[in-house]
């Protein structure tokens, strides 16, 4: 089996049991409050910038370098987002990092000091979910924040990649020519498995802020 087939049939639970939390079903049905959503862009700023700053460190490593792509990158898209957010709709942020992000952020240093090649599992999970749900995502965000053009969605959008569907098969291809054995192929599965709960935590984490800001009886209406 090809490594990405392998990733993605191994992950499609896991995967499933992210889109079932229950604050993500509350985005798709419009109740996502501003606040919240700015806090939520500052949890992804901080894992990003660090994701990103290690690919740079281990840029030379064998097997990340395969999967290396700068125009994946996300961190100064996401600071666009949170000052659009500021400026129109006067959010705040934390200015600390709550629990559920330093878990995250703290995962992926130790994944970079021990096997620094399953930060590719990392770039997997995050970037090719960007390119493809995230998509979907991005026209419920403008939707529901009734925004113009590409006001505020910057985090979705890729202006160095043209077609989305002909780099993920490019993307694919580069990680099916990873040169990993048997057993590092399944320490990369599990990687991702875990980069799929860590997200999954993090939504479930904002959930107490989705109901502190438009109410737990809203909420509960969104999602019974």
């Amino acid at each position: 089996m090809s490594i990405a087939l392998m990733l993605r049939e191994g992950t499609a639970e896991k995967h499933q049991e992210t889109e079932r939390v229950p604050y993500l079903r509350a985005i798709f049905r419009g109740g996502l409050d501003p606040q919240t959503y700015a806090y939520q862009l500052e949890a992804f700023h901080s894992i990003y910038q660090v994701m990103e700053t290690l690919f740079d460190s281990h840029k030379s490593n064998p097997v990340l370098s395969k999967v290396y792509y700068t125009e994946l990158y996300r961190t100064k898209a996401i600071e666009e987002d949170l000052s659009f957010f500021e400026k129109k709709f006067n959010t705040k942020r934390r200015g600390s990092i709550t629990p559920k992000t330093k878990a995250y952020t703290s995962h992926i240093e130790e994944v970079a000091k021990t096997k620094p090649y399953l930060l590719s599992a990392q770039s997997y999970v995050r970037y090719l979910g960007d390119l493809s749900g995230g998509q979907a995502i991005k026209k419920v965000i403008a939707k529901t924040f009734q925004l113009e053009g590409n006001e505020g969605t910057a985090f979705y959008e890729f202006p160095a990649i043209q077609d989305h569907q002909a780099f993920k098969g490019i993307y694919r291809k580069a990680l099916d020519e990873l040169d990993l054995d048997e057993t590092q192929k399944g320490e990369l599965l599990e990687e991702a498995k875990v980069v799929f709960d860590l997200n999954k935590d993090l939504f479930i984490e904002l959930e107490a802020d989705l109901k502190q800001n438009i109410g737990n009886e809203r909420f509960l209406a969104l999602v019974p």
